[in-house]
């Protein structure tokens, strides 16, 4: 990153057996990401966040670059309503939104469909849980 800015992004990955890859940078000319992929090849707008549970501005984003293969996802973001949640014996208030593929054609393996708890006061995703080969929860147990 320069000045809130993502420049590049460089990945391996060996899921199911198969290699997926992500080689992106951003173009300063045009003003978009240039990615080279295992699922895509191409250009995206710079609006675009590259999809993880650590940056928050993924809950602003109408589309994501998967981290994995490089391919774009469109996503809708839902607020479902304020909540209290108790991580490691600590109570956070909390925003609960859920991310799911705007497109539901998408086979179910590929989809978006994810529950985001978004601590406010902190401005950092606390929680996010999912179902896809298995239940999954992510859970911050302590920041600074």
């Amino acid at each position: 990153y320069i000045k809130d800015q993502l420049v590049s992004y460089n990945s391996k990955t060996l899921q199911n057996e198969k290699e997926k890859f992500v080689n992106l940078t951003f173009n300063k000319k045009n003003k978009k990401f240039d990615i080279k992929g295992s699922s895509y090849n191409g250009e995206a707008s710079a609006d675009n966040v590259i999809g993880n549970w650590w940056n928050h501005k993924v809950l602003q984003a109408s589309s994501q670059i998967s981290p994995i293969s490089g391919s774009i996802k469109d996503q809708v973001v839902t607020f479902l309503g304020k909540e209290k949640i108790d991580l490691y014996g600590k109570v956070y208030d909390v925003d609960h939104f859920t991310l799911k593929s705007k497109d539901m054609t998408i086979p179910k393996d590929k989809r978006l469909d994810f529950d985001i708890w978004y601590d406010r006061k902190n401005l950092m995703i606390l929680k996010v849980s999912y179902s896809r080969m298995g239940n999954w929860e992510y859970k911050v147990k302590s920041f600074n």
